[in-house]
């Protein structure tokens, strides 16, 4: 069975302003949509997605994850670009600090931090809703628990922002973000134990070199492992948030009445913004659905944001619901490559819903920024108020 085709450009202008109308247009032609511009097959529904994130002994990582051959030839020592038993023995020592058990000894400094970080901004009044708000928490505690020294400490959201960048096709965005990606790559084999915050997330993988449950080059690529998923995605997500919150009538009052609304609301949050619109994968073998084929040897565009956005699966799925709760959402992907740090990321949301519940009476929100990326979505910047 053929596939669709489209002439979209995944990674145009148009595309990144207007997400939301172009991926359901995909969706309107087929749960695989075969892309001549970017050579790419889409994945668009929320079923199709999910399967093709579960076949991944065919819809391969190892190979990259971009949509470009420059990033996809980088040395592949990081856990995000393998597959199979290589995989799972880089995500057990990955996975070793961010799992609920190893987090729990961080809850109570997460609530303070939150709790500390709202009054301040309720007594100022007007703020940013990214920088000051939802980048906060993982600049503040993140980034010490990383464990790299002050100087590279700065460079991390730069560099994390960057690798994304960095993955889509080598458009003037990947160009000019290629030296920023690659830099960070470069750092990272400059890196050893002793050139890290002792007991931190990046020094322990070097310690698994002398089990043999690591080699140095993962060791030392593992820092990116850390870097790249701990700090755009949640911040994104959590300026997300805050504008549905004030943007949806009834929203806030709801949550402020009914504080276990708060788990649901972040999973409707992190739905609706959907950080990462897409990573690729290589097709090792054809990979065969009763919708049609993509051949061995291209590559798909697992599409999450289109997949959280499908009206086929969630019921007026563009409307943001405090009682809507979508645990099988997407927007932290699925299957054996699901975001490693999403019990972080949940923390650090709750803990920030849950400090406004308390003392804020209401809030509100300017016209936004939207942030210009090949694979990040959200907003560069956000005016607020909290009263």
């Amino acid at each position: 069975m053929s596939l669709p085709k489209s002439d979209i450009d995944l990674f145009s202008d148009h595309t990144l302003l207007n997400t939301e109308a172009v991926y359901r247009d995909l969706r309107a032609l087929g749960p695989m949509v075969h892309l001549p511009k970017n050579d790419l097959y889409a994945v668009t529904s929320f079923d199709a997605v999910r399967n093709a994130l579960r076949a991944d002994s065919v819809l391969l990582s190892g190979h990259g994850v971009a949509a470009n051959d420059v990033i996809n030839g980088v040395d592949g020592h990081a856990t995000i670009v393998s597959d199979g038993d290589v995989h799972t023995r880089r995500r057990a020592v990955l996975m070793r600090p961010l799992m609920p058990g190893a987090l729990k000894t961080l809850r109570a400094q997460i609530d303070d931090t939150a709790d500390r970080l709202v009054r301040e901004l309720l007594a100022r009044g007007t703020f940013d809703a990214v920088t000051d708000f939802a980048a906060h928490l993982p600049l503040s505690i993140v980034v010490d628990l990383v464990g790299l020294d002050e100087a590279a400490s700065r460079k991390m959201l730069g560099w994390a922002a960057a690798t994304f960048n960095a993955l889509g096709p080598m458009n003037s965005r990947t160009e000019h973000a290629l030296e920023v990606a690659l830099e960070l790559v470069g750092y990272v084999k400059t890196l050893g134990p002793d050139t890290l915050k002792p007991g931190s997330w990046a020094q322990r993988p070097f310690f698994e070199i002398e089990t043999g449950s690591l080699s140095p080059p993962e060791a030392a690529m593992m820092v990116v492992d850390y870097v790249a998923p701990s700090l755009d995605t949640t911040i994104l997500a959590s300026a997300h948030m805050l504008w549905r919150l004030a943007i949806t009538p009834g929203a806030f009052d709801a949550m402020k009445a009914d504080q276990d609304l708060i788990r649901g609301i972040v999973n409707e949050s992190v739905r609706l913004a959907s950080p990462i619109r897409s990573f690729t994968r290589y097709a090792g073998a054809a990979y065969e659905t009763d919708h049609g084929s993509i051949p061995k040897g291209k590559r798909a565009a697992i599409l999450y944001a289109s997949a959280n956005w499908d009206d086929g699966h969630y019921a007026q799925a563009d409307q943001f619901k405090t009682d809507r709760n979508p645990r099988d959402h997407v927007g932290w992907g699925h299957g054996a490559h699901s975001c490693a740090g999403m019990h972080l990321a949940r923390m650090e949301m709750e803990a920030l819903a849950r400090a406004l519940a308390r003392h804020v009476r209401e809030l509100g929100v300017g016209t936004p920024v939207p942030l210009m990326n090949n694979l990040l979505q959200g907003f560069q910047a956000l005016p607020a108020w909290l009263r």
